[in-house]
């Protein structure tokens, strides 16, 4: 009779036929494959969803998985050798998972959080107080704003650091600035949508995108083009849709965690066929290794 007319049923190392690892069915396959993506995928999506509001339970929830993975490791002595290599597989879908949320949440999530929770301001005239707009995270300047790109200036330190004034016809001290790093030159400034001429918006730049030497290239422009310039004036990234941009950032922490966790689907299976392998009693390793 064929070897493949016969069925061989799932049992303990102990007992007697097939090696365990031979003996794995599809259900068993796909469950030593599918628990620890599922296990990345739930975590992937409380980073996304989650973290800005709640990082504790997050972090608490990620612990308890942890906690789970570590007590089923300890498995009887007849439990089936698979259930040895599941823990270990879910242990590492929930550390990647983490490590990949932390950083989709830092470069994209909090600086879409940022602008979603700050205030947004329309039809901003660049000849008012910056000060009455210090809680903003969006702009939209009057259709008569422009950026004066003739007295731009870019400071350099490593890289460039550019700034150009927003102006209208009645700006007599400059309280907004354009701002952005390796897009200009003396008299040029190209930096985001400065070349846009529908661009009429600025998204306020934060922590995340300020650098000190912004302020040292308006003191610059000042000083080269006889400019006043308010003591905190608001730096902007020129934008045509700033709820477009920030949408962006939203997308792009989604493509990276749905990204990966396709990417962990295949490296997990391959795992597992590894694991397996290498994890088997000696007996069944000279099993396989039998022409």
């Amino acid at each position: 009779a064929n070897l493949a007319d016969h069925e061989f049923p799932m049992k303990p190392w102990r007992d007697e036929g097939l090696p365990g690892w031979a003996r794995l069915n599809f259900f068993e396959l796909a469950v030593l494959t599918a628990l620890p993506w599922l296990v990345g995928v739930l975590m992937s999506y409380l980073f996304a969803s989650t973290y800005h509001d709640m990082p504790v339970s997050v972090w608490l929830v990620a612990l308890a998985l942890f906690a789970v993975c570590l007590w089923h490791a300890r498995h009887e002595p007849g439990t089936h050798h698979w259930h040895s290599v599941l823990p270990i597989s879910c242990m590492a879908g929930v550390a990647v998972s983490c490590i990949l949320g932390l950083v989709a949440y830092r470069n994209f999530y909090s600086i879409y959080w940022l602008y979603h929770d700050s205030h947004a301001y329309a039809n901003v005239l660049p000849s008012e107080p910056a000060a009455g707009y210090l809680d903003a995270g969006k702009l939209v300047f009057a259709e008569e704003a422009h950026i004066d790109a003739r007295r731009g200036m870019g400071f350099k330190d490593g890289s460039t650091y550019c700034v150009a004034p927003v102006v209208d016809a009645a700006t007599s001290s400059v309280q907004f600035w354009a701002a952005g790093v390796n897009c200009c030159s003396r008299g040029k400034f190209e930096c985001d949508d400065a070349w846009d001429e529908k661009a009429h918006a600025g998204l306020v730049l934060r922590q995340h995108s300020w650098h000190p030497q912004y302020a040292l290239a308006v003191k610059q422009a000042a000083a080269a083009f006889g400019l006043a310039t308010a003591k905190n004036p608001i730096f902007v990234e020129w934008v045509v849709d700033p709820e477009k941009v920030e949408m962006n950032y939203w997308m792009l922490g989604n493509g990276i965690l749905i990204g990966s966790c396709l990417i962990s689907l295949v490296i997990s299976a391959l795992v597992n066929v590894v694991l397996l392998r290498f994890t088997a009693p000696p007996e069944a390793q000279a099993f396989a290794t039998r022409p």
